[in-house]
């Protein structure tokens, strides 16, 4: 890829002098931005000897050299034609800007498929089509078809599935004085994806973050696998999360909903920070230009107490520990106090330190305290009349040095957020190389979130284990003799994979069922086998506590019957006869394939109220321990499982060994498409979990 954004030559096509040609805006970007390489142009319709100095040609074939990179601003259905042009030329690397394809129905559909089939056939990867494509602040690379001048030059680089919004970035960049290093609108991604272009940026030495917009994430896999290999903070807004938003999109680059809460943990898993806004952009931006904050503890600071309460509030929210800079610290202080009417705490109000030079030295202290991982400050700077009282030099006063020189020496980060009008901020902001951001909640979001970024890099690499008792082979052999929709029977293959069942036997008639009872002991529960009844509850086709063989007889009639009243097609396979679980907490593991990020194990509050409460948490398989029990800690009905009420705690070890051997179950066998344990019980702790009910889908096509 080194070529495509480190060119010594490009050609243009369709490139002409007319005043509305397109591609002569790419030409003047170049021109504008320094692009020093070699550049032609390629019209077969023009006369023009040049263009703006660039000599014309009417044929790739005619060009003196072969070219790094084309660049093909031309109508879609010439594109196929214009790629086997570049692919028997020797040129290896293309970008399209049009549009015209995929996105637009069945006829640019053919147009894609023939674009791709010549690329794959002579060797060309291209970026797009139906994007800006590229830009290079390194070297004055600038292919967008929109006149641009060229940023500020920095180590923010961005991977846009739109165009028009990563352009819109680049202003939110400006205005934040956040440089760019290099940019990617991939389009329709029909040959180089963000994957491409993630990897690509990871080992890239100009960029230090990587920005990332998607309406779509066509092979989430291999994207997060991608992602946790880079040691760069990896940024992501991910639209198109809503059936309005997915219809949009659909309309607009052919893309396909993800589900949100596995993005969330994929994400999670390889270190990924997703964000909501594109203003998010730029405060995360902002806070990997500060050192890194190595723990939890902040200490808050400002000289109007509101702020400070406001900056608290938010601080707690977001987990931060307040630091304790000690007595000497806040002693220390009383010498700087004009009247001595605050008590000096953490959040910090300095409304009664007037002179400057005093702020510069609660800086330095604060950042060099031991027990301070980071700081916040808020102030502001308000418009005043001119004059030599304390509040204009309490205000208005340049603090950046001495802020800057703390965080250099200390290499501990120092958040700062100001207040002002437009046109001083933005005056500010461009003279200053030092990150202010725009409000309270912009400054704690961001700096959490860079925290948390650099604790995961301490942390140990995400391994995965299968568990000792699982068994595979045995799990292979139970797969291979079923199909389809399962129901209970599904129990037999969790005995398999090391998750403990409750006793059974299925009955046929009445005197197997008491039968039965008498081998399992009572009190049992009885339920109904059926393919035509896999939610046994609505079918009447569940009782519980059954004591005795005459209790036994009338509830294997009365199951019968009620199978027949909710479906009078319905087949009737027997009862099957439970042995009845002690008393604990019923909870649900399930599983399904997504599309993108492949097989997903679910889990959380069980029962029939399973879609009603929804208190559930998910995980990419295979998982392991910690990121389960990680997870599991976020659950409402997490409190409950440790015990409350006078309630026994649960074994929730067992419950985490469950979900990690149905993740390996998932991940290896991809026949499965589906799966459901509802209920597993968690049995008090260290009697262990099990599981009462169960249904899957197998597909072998």
């Amino acid at each position: 890829m080194e070529k495509l954004f480190n060119p010594k030559s490009i050609v243009i096509l369709g490139l002409s002098k007319k005043s509305s040609n397109v591609p002569r805006i790419i030409l003047e970007n170049l021109i504008r931005w320094g692009f020093m390489g070699r550049i032609f142009g390629v019209n077969p319709t023009s006369s023009d000897v040049h263009v703006d100095g660039v000599r014309m040609y009417q044929k790739i074939e005619e060009l003196p050299i072969v070219p790094d990179l084309c660049v093909a601003l031309i109508p879609a259905k010439f594109i196929p034609d214009a790629v086997e042009s570049c692919g028997k030329s020797g040129i290896s690397w293309m970008a399209i800007p049009s549009g015209g394809f995929n996105e637009t129905g069945e006829e640019g559909k053919k147009i894609a498929e023939l674009t791709v089939g010549n690329a794959k056939k002579y060797g060309v990867r291209f970026v797009g089509p139906n994007g800006l494509t590229v830009a290079n602040t390194s070297n004055g690379l600038c292919l967008p078809f929109v006149p641009l001048y060229k940023p500020l030059k920095g180590g923010f680089s961005i991977i846009t599935q739109s165009g028009g919004l990563g352009l819109m970035l680049w202003n939110l960049m400006n205005n934040g004085n956040v440089g760019l290093a290099k940019f990617a609108s991939i389009g329709n991604k029909l040959d180089l994806t963000e994957i491409d272009f993630l990897e690509y940026f990871g080992a890239d030495p100009e960029t230090n973050v990587i920005g990332v917009y998607l309406e779509s994430i066509t092979n989430g896999r291999k994207f997060i696998e991608t992602a946790s290999k880079i040691n760069k903070p990896i940024i992501v807004l991910k639209a198109n999360t809503t059936s309005t938003g997915n219809m949009a999109a659909m309309s607009h680059t052919a893309s396909i909903s993800n589900n949100d809460e596995i993005i969330d943990s994929a994400f999670e898993r390889s270190g990924i920070i997703r964000i909501s806004s594109f203003s998010d952009f730029i405060s995360m931006a902002k806070a990997f230009k500060l050192p890194p904050m190595k723990g939890n503890r902040i200490m808050v600071m400002s000289p109007a107490g509101g702020f400070s309460v406001i900056l608290a509030d938010l601080c707690e929210k977001a987990g931060f520990e307040f630091a304790d800079p000690g007595h000497s610290f806040y002693k220390e202080l009383e010498k700087y106090s004009n009247a001595g009417v605050i008590n000096f705490s953490n959040p910090l109000d300095m409304g009664d330190i007037y002179d400057p030079e005093m702020y510069a030295q609660v800086f330095f202290s604060v950042l060099h305290n031991d027990n301070v991982d980071g700081a916040i400050y808020l102030t502001q700077w308000p418009t005043m009349p001119r004059g030599e009282d304390v509040f204009t030099k309490m205000f208005n006063t340049d603090l950046s040095k001495e802020a800057i020189g703390a965080l250099h020496s200390s290499g501990k980060p120092m958040g700062v957020c100001l207040y002002g009008s437009a046109g001083t901020m933005m005056r500010i902001k461009q003279n200053i190389a030092f990150p202010l951001f725009d409000s309270p909640e912009e400054i704690v979001n961001s700096l959490k979130a860079q925290k948390d970024f650099y604790k995961r890099g301490q942390q140990n690499e995400f391994e995965f284990k299968r568990p000792t008792e699982y068994d595979q082979l045995q799990a292979t052999r139970w797969i291979g003799n079923h199909s389809g929709d399962i129901g209970e029977e599904s129990l037999d293959l969790m005995t398999k994979i090391g998750v403990k069942t409750a006793q059974s036997l299925v009955a046929k008639n009445p005197q197997d069922a008491i039968h039965a009872a008498n081998q399992i002991n009572y009190p049992v529960v009885m339920k109904v086998v059926s393919p035509d009844a896999l939610h046994k509850s609505e079918a009447g086709g569940v009782f519980v506590n059954i004591k005795n063989d005459k209790e036994v007889e009338k509830v294997f009639q009365r199951i019968k019957s009620n199978l027949i009243d909710y479906n009078p097609a319905a087949v009737f396979d027997g009862v099957r006869v439970m042995e009845m679980a002690a008393d604990g907490h019923d909870m649900f593991i399930g599983g399904k394939v997504d599309e993108s990020f492949g097989p997903v194990v679910y889990f959380g509050y069980g029962g029939i109220y399973i879609e009603i409460f929804k208190d559930i948490e998910n995980v990419l398989c295979p998982s392991n321990t910690r990121e389960i029990v990680e997870k599991l800690h976020r659950l409402k009905c997490f409190s409950i499982l440790k015990g409350t009420r006078g309630k026994t705690a649960g074994d929730i070890d067992a419950y985490v060994h469950a979900i990690e051997c149905v993740s390996h179950l998932l991940s290896e066998n991809n026949e499965i498409k589906e799966l459901d344990i509802n209920p597993i019980r968690i049995l008090p702790k260290g009697v262990g979990v099990m599981a009462l009910d169960a249904r899957m889908k197998i597909d072998k096509s």
